[in-house]
């Protein structure tokens, strides 16, 4: 069952970035290409199919501890606060779909699209620990929605000149800067030890998927520091190195995102025994 629940986290993770962060692409950098915008519509189905069975896992699992069964057993899915938060980012991913495919206004979007974030963080583990963690998650959520879907748009975009390079470079610095202290934040609030950290599964997995964020982070800031300044008409060897390295990005992202994932199906220490 960890399997199954970390898979569908990862397509949840993965799904709500790529179109919420396409959104928010759409709005502080660029307007999405066909691509980008066909990558939205397939984010938005492959969510839809995802939060179904999620819905239906949830439900076997609280018939299988409960026994509970039929209607009884849907009401109970539907007060739960999963079942709720559940709810409002369906709600939420059918307006969203609606507003991609009528290309309603982009800021509107965005806004709507953040906000929409938000009820996947109070869904998941931040939001058992009460309001401010899942606020907390939630910026993170959002920061990371924005560098990865950006990213992405960027890559299906054709060829990168240098004012979208400086553009993008502009917002994935400043999403860099709230992702980090977020997921300090996160990392103490479910590790309150050391011991913590080294021996419980949480805590190995934690310290896995922030080795790849660092090698992440060291990407981003040679193609800060190195390659966009390098990206110039002409220079079409520049644009090839930067192109590779966004691919790069999203291809350690990927991988941090299915840990993140696997965390959000793991015990948290401090519940332990």
């Amino acid at each position: 069952m960890t399997a199954v629940l970390t898979v569908l986290g990862w397509l949840d993770l993965v799904a709500s970035a790529v179109l919420a962060g396409g959104l928010l692409h759409a709005a502080l950098i660029a307007a999405p290409a066909p691509a980008g915008r066909r990558a939205m519509s397939c984010a938005a189905a492959l969510l839809a199919a995802t939060l179904a069975v999620e819905s239906g896992v949830t439900a076997f699992r609280m018939h299988v501890i409960a026994g509970l069964g039929g209607v009884e057993l849907l009401v109970d899915v539907a007060r739960s606060r999963w079942g709720r938060l559940c709810i409002v980012r369906v709600v939420g991913l059918a307006i969203l779909a609606l507003g991609v495919r009528a290309r309603a206004d982009r800021r509107l979007l965005a806004g709507l699209a953040a906000t929409w974030l938000v009820a996947r963080s109070f869904q998941g583990h931040a939001g058992a620990h009460g309001t401010v963690p899942a606020v907390v998650d939630a910026v993170h959520l959002i920061a990371t929605a924005i560098w990865l879907g950006a990213l992405l748009q960027v890559a299906l975009g054709g060829p990168l000149t240098a004012d979208l390079a400086v553009r993008l470079r502009n917002v994935a610095t400043t999403a860099v800067a709230l992702v980090v202290p977020a997921g300090v934040y996160g990392a103490f609030l479910h590790l309150p030890t050391l011991e913590a950290l080294r021996q419980s599964p949480y805590g190995r997995v934690l310290v896995a998927k922030l080795v790849l964020a660092a090698g992440l982070l060291g990407v981003g800031a040679a193609n800060h520091f190195r390659q966009v300044p390098r990206l110039k008409p002409g220079n079409a060897s520049a644009g090839r190195t930067l192109a590779g390295a966004i691919r790069l990005e999203l291809g350690l992202a990927a991988v941090i995102l299915l840990l993140s994932a696997l965390l959000g199906v793991l015990p948290m220490p401090h519940t332990m025994p």
